[in-house]
């Protein structure tokens, strides 16, 4: 009985790890490549309807970014809303495209693709 009590105690203790990781662990950043790019024109409208007939609006941008080498690629990503020009965002790329982005000021920018941000 002991070894059983045992058995589910520690099952109990793994799957709440395994849910712990799951809530904070962000997979979309996971294994990405980073590039960095700036907000330079307001998005690109496109809207969709919902099926309660709402409307949603997406802002598409297709801009130049730059990863710490200083290379150069073309990105294409989308945003709920409207981005604030002149703000620095770093973009996780993946093979599919951005998968995620985080706003960050121009000081944490590597060197080299700070040069060519400027």
């Amino acid at each position: 009985m002991k070894k059983f009590l045992l058995t589910i105690a520690i099952l109990f203790v793994v799957c709440l790890g395994a849910l712990y990781a799951l809530m904070t662990i962000d997979f979309n950043r996971m294994n990405a490549d980073h590039y960095y790019v700036q907000i330079t024109e307001d998005g690109e409208v496109s809207e969709s309807r919902g099926p309660g007939g709402q409307v949603y609006k997406d802002y598409n941008y297709k801009l130049p970014a730059y990863n710490e080498q200083g290379d150069e690629r073309e990105l294409v990503f989308r945003a709920q809303k409207n981005l604030r020009h002149d703000a620095y965002l770093k973009m996780y790329v993946k093979e599919d495209g951005v998968s995620s982005y985080d706003e960050v000021k121009f000081d944490d920018i590597p060197a080299k693709a700070q040069a060519k941000l400027q």
